[in-house]
């Protein structure tokens, strides 16, 4: 499919682009300025909205890496799903970095590592994910058969690696107890592969039989979403441990209605849709606004605020000041949260489409062929 813009639709989005990228960058100074009240992350809520932003742009990346390492040259347009995969690995990067205080704080990861911390792990595997991702679009672009080869081995590889490594990072963060169910690691990699098959129909980087298939793929991925979610709602009648109670909160405390437009829109319609082949693009939209919708319902999943609507009365000394308990109030993303989430989604956008309307990404597809 090509997908080459004329000149006023690419300046169009071009301007929108970089109207979001002005406010994101205005957000951003006041939130390093330490202006009090600016973002709503705070002690009780140390991880948000950008959190959330970081794991749908790790999956979509990731997915769309996959797909294009593994995919055969006549069914996949690997070269446009390698550009899509690289520009959301490196935003998801970009989406974390407000969580590290100063902007320099993220050479610290590289210069001067905490070899205990999990976030460690995380830090090497995106960048060898970004570093393979790059070398496939050389090997590809430049029809460089051996170098194609030996990158997408890493590509396919460190992408898989990378999300897994953040979900059982996920899980083992010491008394972040929403995060320790282990049925978010399997989620997150059905997540991954339901992000990348969603891109490659948007595009229409899948062709002939191909698509069919890999139509019916994302409908049944989606159905083993909902499958894996449903055990774990499940285990709530034989099990009322802390961490499946936080589950319980999501669905039905002050996030019920995020949770169950993610499971209506984001699971159940585009399934149908999928595995009827009817709406196809409208479906891969719906299960990419579902995985990002499902992110945010994850993190909010390991914050106090939500402890707080399922155990009335629950002790946590350090949120028990001199003066008295406090009131922690349910996390919503402040407006300056959301222009910064939306200079990182602005620059995904037109990277992307300066990529594909270049000569990096032919029309023809031409030495793709690798």
């Amino acid at each position: 499919m090509d997908i080459k813009m004329n000149k006023s639709v690419f300046l169009g989005v071009g301007a929108v682009c970089l109207v979001l990228l002005a406010l994101g960058v205005f957000a951003l100074v006041q939130q390093y300025s330490f202006i009090e009240g600016i973002t709503n992350i705070t002690s009780y809520v140390p991880w948000g909205l950008y959190i959330s932003l970081f794991l749908f742009f790790e999956a979509v990346g990731a997915g769309a890496l996959f797909l294009a390492a593994v995919g055969k040259p006549a069914m996949f347009s690997r070269l446009k799903l390698a550009v899509v995969g690289v520009v959301c690995s490196a935003c998801a990067g970009l989406a974390i970095l407000p969580d590290l205080g100063r902007p320099l704080g993220m050479w610290r990861l590289f210069l001067a590592p905490n070899m205990a911390s999990p976030l460690l792990l995380d830090v090497w595997l995106l960048s060898a994910t970004l570093v393979f991702g790059v070398l496939l679009i050389v090997g590809l672009r430049f029809a460089k058969p051996g170098l194609a080869k030996v990158a997408s081995i890493g590509a396919g590889v460190f992408s898989v690696l990378l999300v897994l490594g953040t979900a059982i990072m996920f899980c083992s963060i010491p008394g972040k107890l929403g995060w320790e169910s282990p049925a978010e690691i399997a989620i997150s990699l059905v997540q991954m592969a339901v992000a990348g098959c969603a891109i490659a129909l948007l595009l229409g980087a899948v062709t002939g039989a191909a698509r069919n298939v890999i139509v019916k793929l994302a409908g049944a991925l989606l159905i083993a979403n909902a499958a894996i979610m449903l055990g774990e709602g499940m285990l709530l009648v034989y099990r009322n441990d802390f961490v499946l109670r936080t589950f319980e909160a999501v669905m039905f405390g002050s996030y019920a209605w995020i949770f169950w437009t993610h499971v209506v829109a984001g699971i159940v319609v585009p399934a149908a849709l999928l595995l009827l082949d009817k709406g196809v693009t409208v479906a891969a939209g719906l299960a990419l606004a579902g995985v990002l919708l499902s992110k945010f319902v994850y993190v909010v999943r390991g914050i106090y605020p939500t402890y707080g609507e399922i155990s009335e009365g629950l002790f946590i000394p350090f949120l028990q000041p001199s003066t008295g308990p406090q009131m922690v109030n349910v996390y919503v993303p402040s407006v300056s949260e959301f222009m910064v989430a939306g200079a990182v989604v602005g620059l995904a956008v037109l990277l992307v489409m300066v990529a594909f309307n270049s000569k990096l990404v032919p029309a023809d597809d031409a030495g793709e062929q690798a």
